[in-house]
């Protein structure tokens, strides 16, 4: 058993006692490193080096240091010395500082990509928030543009001259150090200052945890691929057979097919007028093929064999030949980023690396494609249980939730009977796991569909009449304010919002999933995964984190730390999320909190073991 106690005595104060006024602080340190280029500059590619390396004091004191990241001890004990750091994209100075030998677990950071981030809720896409763009909307200044193209070129900072390199690495660091100052205030003056610190609070943890990358099973990879390609060639001979031989991918041959020959009814609008192209042409492309309505055997056979044969596509060209790339040049370790600044929701997203595959919507069956690097080790998963509808439950206040999380309620049954129009008791084992899929979509202000898909929408926000008012509480706010302020702080604009003449109120449907998605894959799960990476640490334990995915936190450990990892899930997932909560953002979760575990040799499989508050 884990004494958390005696850990949490051993964390970063910053962590075992959180507190967004640290960032008032002015023992703060603003710096910007210059390095080669390789795969971005990325710290973690060994054949990049520091070439310059600026850093300023609150005093506004410039300091500089030529050299690589082994020749840098005037800049790491500043750092040393320092409350917390500044930097725009501060993950990338990090991995660098990282690379010098600095413990970057106990450091604080001030990102100013995140505090752009922060200020902006919903209104900027990441290619918004550069350093340039940032300074640019407040003071309509910005970075040096020659060396800035010079980069865009594929320059590296070791062939530009070394006075032009130190001007525009200077001037980074002042401009930073400018936007840091203007966005402490205003995140003070609007109360976001505690959201900020809580986005922060994870960037050294996902700094290191991208090192670890995630391994896949090189057996299961190839035999699984092998097997998906010969099934790829059984569709697209069928295809052949089904289309007389056409080039699918011609437009105008696959046109011709679909609405000449087998007599498709073209996607209408609203005034009955056929939706076509630009110049004119009857759509062809992919979502609209598929989304045809076939009313003849031949028409149900041909859509069918045109979505298997399009979904084999996909799966082969988005993941799976890049998997068995990677296990035949690479071992099987798979790598990606983090990107704190990437949804409009405030969710993590993730950029693949060498193999452009992202980390965070791996298609279920490929899970146990993956295992833990070190032989007999485990992967273990811990995830909030029915984390978004026990949110949802807690933003409504909603009664009927509690009860029926108290009583062990099957919702996914209630969904079942619904859209099949039986009684609980009545649905099946496999009617039960088709109906998963629709279980949740009122949360995100789902309201069409087919005829049972509709009567289940509306049974959802009759029983649960609590979520439903809120929800509507919502789009009412902000219909008149075009913004919404939450409960944590964070505050989402959607200006553009009105209601047209058939009622419908535009953006619904966002209104209603992004607090529900924040609060908790955005607040509370990363909370979570920040208190399991420094109790990791604080205990010397030698399991270590590989990924997070919106509710879940995957780890590799050795079996003996199994029971361990089951500790630590129930603590972070739970207690330490509820009590940040109540912290951070003096919110008194009015719903109990549960995760779900297990560990296996190979990824979501095993035994899962539910724990509640």
């Amino acid at each position: 058993m884990l004494d958390f106690d005696l850990l949490r005595s051993k964390l970063p104060e910053h962590v075992a006692k959180p507190d967004p006024d640290r960032f008032m602080s002015d023992n703060w340190l603003s710096l910007d490193f210059e390095t080669t280029v390789i795969d971005k500059g990325d710290a973690h590619n060994e054949k990049n080096d520091t070439v310059l390396a600026c850093w300023e004091h609150a005093d506004r004191k410039m300091s500089y240091a030529w050299g690589g990241c082994y020749e840098q001890p005037a800049l790491v004990e500043a750092v040393e010395k320092a409350d917390f750091l500044v930097a725009h994209n501060a993950k990338f100075e990090l991995k660098w500082l990282q690379r010098m030998g600095v413990d970057i677990s106990d450091k604080l950071v001030f990102d100013t990509m995140i505090g752009e981030y922060v200020l902006g809720g919903n209104q900027y896409a990441f290619s918004q928030l550069s350093l340039e763009n940032s300074c640019q909307r407040r003071w309509n200044t910005g970075k040096d543009k020659l060396i800035s193209t010079m980069y865009k070129a594929g320059v590296c900072s070791n062939e530009i001259p070394d006075w032009m390199l130190l001007k525009y690495c200077i001037k980074d660091v002042k401009l930073t150090t400018d936007l840091f100052l203007a966005q402490r205030e205003e995140l003070r003056k609007t109360k976001r200052l505690p959201v900020m610190y809580t986005r922060c609070l994870a960037t050294p943890v996902l700094a290191d945890i991208e090192r670890n990358g995630m391994m896949l099973d090189p057996d299961g990879i190839v035999a699984y691929t092998e097997e998906k390609e010969a099934e790829y060639v059984r569709a697209e001979e069928n295809m052949e057979r089904l289309t007389d031989g056409i080039n699918i991918s011609s437009p105008p041959q696959l046109q011709a097919h679909i609405y000449d020959k087998l007599g498709f009814e073209e996607k209408k609008d609203r005034r009955g007028n056929p939706i076509r192209t630009a110049k004119g042409a009857r759509k062809s492309d992919k979502d609209t093929v598929a989304a045809l309505k076939a009313k003849t055997p031949e028409q149900r056979e041909f859509l069918t064999a045109y979505k298997h044969q399009k979904a084999l596509y996909n799966e082969l060209t988005k993941y799976l030949r890049k998997f068995k790339e990677c296990c035949e040049e690479d071992g099987g370790l798979l790598t990606a980023e983090f990107n704190q600044t990437g949804t409009r929701t405030h969710r993590l997203a993730s950029n693949g690396k060498k193999y452009k595959t992202q980390f965070q919507n791996f298609p279920r069956a490929y899970k146990n494609k993956f295992k833990a690097r070190n032989e007999g080790w485990l992967v273990g998963e811990g995830d909030g249980a029915q984390l978004e509808f026990r949110v949802a439950g807690h933003l409504g206040r909603d009664k009927q939730v509690r009860y029926d999380l108290d009583n062990n309620v099957d919702i996914h049954k209630f969904t079942a009977s619904k859209l099949n129009n039986c009684t609980p008791e009545e649905v099946t084992g496999a009617q039960r796991q088709a109906a998963k899929a629709d279980t949740f979509k009122p949360l995100y202000g789902g309201q069409s569909g087919s005829k049972a898909q509709v009567r289940y929408y509306e049974a959802f926000r009759e029983k649960y009449s609590g979520v439903t008012a809120a929800q509507k509480q919502w789009i009412n706010e902000v219909l008149m304010t075009k913004k919404l302020v939450t409960e944590w702080g964070l505050t989402y604009y959607w200006p553009d919002t009105k209601q047209d003449r058939s009622g419908y109120i535009k953006n619904t449907t966002s209104i209603c999933n992004y607090p529900v998605q924040a609060l908790a894959t955005a607040e509370i799960i990363p909370v979570a995964l920040v208190y399991f990476y420094h109790y990791i640490k604080a205990a010397g334990l030698q399991m270590f984190i590989v990924n997070t995915i919106h509710d879940s936190i995957i780890c590799e450990l050795p079996p003996e730390e199994e029971a361990v990892f089951h500790e630590l899930c129930r603590q972070c997932l739970i207690h330490e999320a509820g009590g940040y909560l109540d912290t951070m953002y003096d919110i008194d979760f009015t719903i109990p909190l549960g995760c779900g575990v297990k560990a296996a040799p190979l990824w979501s499989e095993g035994e899962e073991t539910v724990y509640e508050d």
